[in-house]
């Protein structure tokens, strides 16, 4: 009984405390959370069409359309596109249209409680993580990387940053050591990743030394620089077979290091499968590109300063490329093969110097620029940090 009794009394002071309680401070919201409609664009889908998936009225879709014509070209959308509506619980009409293309911006046209309709251009949100890589080269850089779950696009962009300095389809050997610090950006509300930064490098073989630094300068524009300030880019590549031309060639998943060079006569042979692509070294205009004895399909490309490339024996060549033409470094120009006098497939490479052959591999390349005043001063100041992070990896 005196159990019972002890409910009652604790049933009666709930009732009197929730009685006593405004709603102000029990806080309880009892409406629902606003509805949103999600479309995501698939295969030859028309975006003005996809809105009959949506419960939006045919007059309310083409006011957000206008709107949106004012932003970006709406017949340029693309498959995995996607478009958010959300719409008032009071009112059951839309509230705001948020479009998602790949990258990191998205589209917003909003309609307020008075009908007024707005549109802006807005930036998604993004994490940045940093990673740092040590290793030891086993057998080719491609395969040592892999081996750390390094992934293909930042194995390339490494090679890439080095491509002046190092030929890494020849050069490296067991026992080189590599060290790079990059960055990565990813959205949040995709989970994707946006971009891949390599913020520095450094390449160590038995003899060498090559350090690598990101740095921007006042006028926003972004270079890599050794620990002097000096641009490791110079006016000639390496090497007219680029590590990432060849690695897309054969694949991204496994790297082969078959290509091999030898000194030969007046210049180097590279000998490589059928097909293999072919760069420009440097800037400059094509003097000859045509079947020359020999040579077999040849290429001839006019650089400053009394320089001259040759790249003989070629399957065919490049897109464009003729006499006249101008060339960027890193051009695909032609591809290897084996016309004219050769046993095989392979790239016969040469280097004239006002008028006379000269050994390519003892050229000294200068640096494009180097850095001063406030932006020298300016780097000398941020080296040390990322020095240190480099020797602590």
């Amino acid at each position: 009984m005196r159990k019972y009794l002890l409910c009652v009394l604790y049933f009666i002071i709930s009732c009197l405390f929730f009685v006593g309680c405004s709603d102000e401070e029990l806080d309880i919201d009892l409406t629902d959370s606003p509805q949103i409609d999600t479309i995501i664009l698939q295969s030859g889908d028309v975006l003005i069409k996809t809105f009959e998936k949506t419960k939006l009225p045919v007059q309310e879709t083409n006011i957000i359309v206008q709107e949106l014509k004012k932003l970006i070209n709406i017949r340029k959308c693309k498959p995995n596109d996607f478009y958010e509506i959300t719409y008032s619980t009071n009112t059951n009409t839309w509230t705001d249209f948020k479009y998602f293309p790949s990258g990191k911006y998205f589209y917003s046209v909003t309609k307020s409680s008075d009908n007024v309709i707005s549109s802006q251009k807005l930036e998604l949100h993004t994490t940045k993580s940093t990673y740092k890589i040590s290793g030891t080269l086993e057998n080719s850089l491609w395969e040592s990387m892999t081996a750390l779950n390094v992934k293909p696009n930042v194995i390339l962009a490494y090679a890439d940053m080095f491509a002046w300095q190092i030929d890494f389809l020849t050069d490296p050997r067991r026992g080189d050591t590599f060290k790079l610090i990059y960055e990565v950006e990813v959205l949040d509300k995709k989970n994707t990743v946006i971009a891949t930064t390599i913020l520095a490098g450094e390449y160590i073989t038995n003899t060498s030394s090559f350090t690598a630094i990101k740095f921007t300068n006042d006028q926003g524009i972004d270079g890599y620089f050794d620990q002097n300030g000096k641009s490791i880019k110079s006016a000639f590549l390496k090497a007219p077979l680029q590590f990432k031309r060849i690695s897309s060639f054969f694949t991204k998943k496994r790297y082969h290091p078959i290509l091999k060079y030898y000194r030969a006569h007046e210049g180097i042979d590279f000998a490589a499968p059928l097909g293999t692509p072919v760069s420009a070294i440097g800037d400059g205009i094509v003097k000859k590109a045509q079947y020359s004895g020999g040579f077999g399909n040849l290429i001839i490309v006019k650089h400053s300063n009394g320089y001259e490339s040759y790249y003989g024996h070629l399957s065919k060549y490049g897109r464009g490329i003729k006499k006249g033409a101008r060339v960027k470094q890193g051009q695909l120009i032609g591809y290897v093969g084996s016309t004219g006098l050769s046993t095989g497939p392979h790239l016969d490479f040469r280097m004239k110097k006002n008028n006379s052959f000269i050994n390519f591999l003892k050229i000294k390349k200068p640096p494009t620029t180097t850095l001063s005043g406030q932006n020298r001063e300016k780097f000398l100041s941020e080296k040390d940090t990322i020095l240190k992070q480099l020797q602590e990896i």
